[in-house]
This record gives C-alpha cells, sequence and structure tokens, in this order.
C-alpha cells in the first residue's frame, strides 16, 4: 500500500510539472512575440507591454494548462475528427457571415481599452503572409491552390510522424487547429474576397478566430517537439539518417497516392 500511493504521488507530481511546463512555454513565447512586436513599432511604454501581454498570456497559459489535463486523461483517437472540424470552421465564418450583413467598415468598439479593439478590416490578400512580406495583389486562386497544397503535404508530414512515432495529444490537436485555420482561409478567399480580421491589438494588427487556431496550432507543435524531445534528436542526427529519413516520408507520401488511386479506380 505505501509503495502504491508513493507511486501514485510521483506520477501527480510529474503531471503538475508538465502542467506547469507547457503553460510557462506557451506564457513566454507570447511575451517574446509582444516584446518583438513592440521594439519593432517603437513602444517603449513598459505599462502598455504588460497589458498586451498579461490576459492572452494567462489565457494561453490556461489552455496549455488544460490540455496538459487532457494529455494525462483522455485517448487520442486516430484520425481526423470531423466535427470539431465542422464545428470550428463554422464559428468562425458565421461571425464574418455576421459582421459582412453590418456596416462592417464603420465598426470600431473598444474591448479592452487602450489595446483590444473590435475594429474589422479586410484582408483583401487573401493570408496575413503577404501582408508580412509587404506582397499587395495576390490571386485568390493562387491561394487557394497553394495552401491547399500546403494542406496536403501538412496531413502527409502528420500522418507520417503518427505512424512512425505516436498520436499524441498535441500533434492530434496541432493538426486539427492547423487545418480548421486552413480550411477557414480557403474558404476566406473564394466566397470573400479576402479574410475579414475583426480583433485589433493596437499598434500591431488585426486579427481573427482562423488566426487564433493557427497560432495554437504553432504552440501545440512546439509542445510536441518539447514534449518528444524532438529538437535535440533532429539537431543531432547523422545525414546518413536524416537522408533515409527524407527518403522514407517520400516513400510513404508515394504510397499513399497509389493507395488512393487504386481505391478510385477500383470505384469506377
Amino acid at each position: 500500500m505505501k509503495k502504491t500511493y508513493i507511486r501514485a504521488l510521483k506520477i501527480d507530481w510529474a503531471g503538475m510539472k508538465n502542467i506547469l511546463r507547457n503553460s510557462g512555454v506557451f506564457f513566454g513565447i507570447w511575451i517574446l512575440v509582444m516584446i518583438v512586436y513592440s521594439v519593432s513599432a517603437g513602444v517603449k511604454d513598459f505599462s502598455f507591454l504588460w497589458k498586451i501581454s498579461l490576459l492572452p498570456g494567462l489565457v494561453l497559459a490556461a489552455i496549455a494548462a488544460f490540455g496538459s489535463v487532457l494529455q494525462q486523461y483522455t485517448k487520442v483517437k486516430k484520425g481526423i475528427n470531423i466535427i470539431f472540424l465542422l464545428i470550428a470552421i463554422g464559428v468562425d465564418q458565421a461571425i464574418k457571415a455576421y459582421l459582412f450583413s453590418l456596416d462592417w467598415e464603420s465598426i470600431s468598439h473598444p474591448i479592452i481599452p487602450p489595446v483590444f479593439y473590435l475594429d474589422p478590416t479586410q484582408n483583401t490578400s487573401g493570408s496575413y503572409l503577404w501582408v508580412l512580406l509587404k506582397i499587395n495583389s495576390v490571386p485568390h486562386l493562387f491561394n487557394i491552390l497553394l495552401f491547399s497544397v500546403i494542406g496536403l503535404l501538412f496531413i502527409e508530414i502528420w500522418r507520417f510522424y503518427t505512424t512512425r512515432k505516436r498520436n499524441s495529444f498535441w500533434i492530434n490537436g496541432f493538426i486539427h487547429l492547423f487545418l480548421a485555420g486552413l480550411f477557414a482561409n480557403i474558404i476566406d478567399n473564394a466566397f470573400w474576397g479576402g479574410s475579414l480580421d475583426y480583433i485589433t491589438i493596437r499598434p500591431f494588427y488585426t486579427f481573427d478566430l482562423k488566426d487564433m487556431y493557427i497560432t495554437l496550432c504553432e504552440l501545440f507543435l512546439i509542445t510536441e517537439l518539447i514534449d518528444n524531445k524532438l529538437l535535440t534528436r533532429l539537431f543531432k542526427m547523422p545525414k546518413n539518417e536524416s537522408k533515409k529519413l527524407n527518403q522514407s516520408f517520400a516513400a510513404f507520401v508515394k504510397s499513399d497516392f497509389q493507395g488512393l488511386f487504386r481505391r478510385k479506380r477500383n470505384k469506377d
């Protein structure tokens, strides 16, 4: 009985360390990003930096803590959860449909002044990537094709990883959040003429729910890399092993597409 109690206590402490570590990662990355944005924008007011960092950082830390608990007590199912994707994309698109039904160009309401505002603006470039690169005119069809290819590539990377390594809560959450953001972006380009962003962090940028999905998926991926000690393995991997890994991935993708074409021929 005594040994069982000690073992359980160790597991609880290990779980608590995992929660604290992941919460610290989410919170710390947000703080770092806000510092970078503040320096690039010339913000020197420390109190302002604290205002834009604290609340979102604490929300992200809470998400990390909740995810860490789910990681310990839930079993990750294989495959893509279509219901989750439909709900996530539906909420994103419903908000935009509602705003488009209003005189959205004249809307400007404070949420948490002087930092957070409801301030809709349409990104006709179709992606924040082009805004960062200062590319203004990108055809929507190009965006749809480009992000579709990127989506297929990431699905294959995810499938390859989960087949060879593990299907953890973090990597599963990563692909679902990534696909939710990706499909929402494709819909924006196909039907809205670009992304309608509506939450502004002054004086930096305006974002939407889709962008939050992408931000979270990046944090989930970083957590998986840390959790599975992948960064150390990748940096220390010999060139011949790296080459074999790339060849294995290429063979995996080839096999996937060959199987897809075979199933299509059999149906026809």
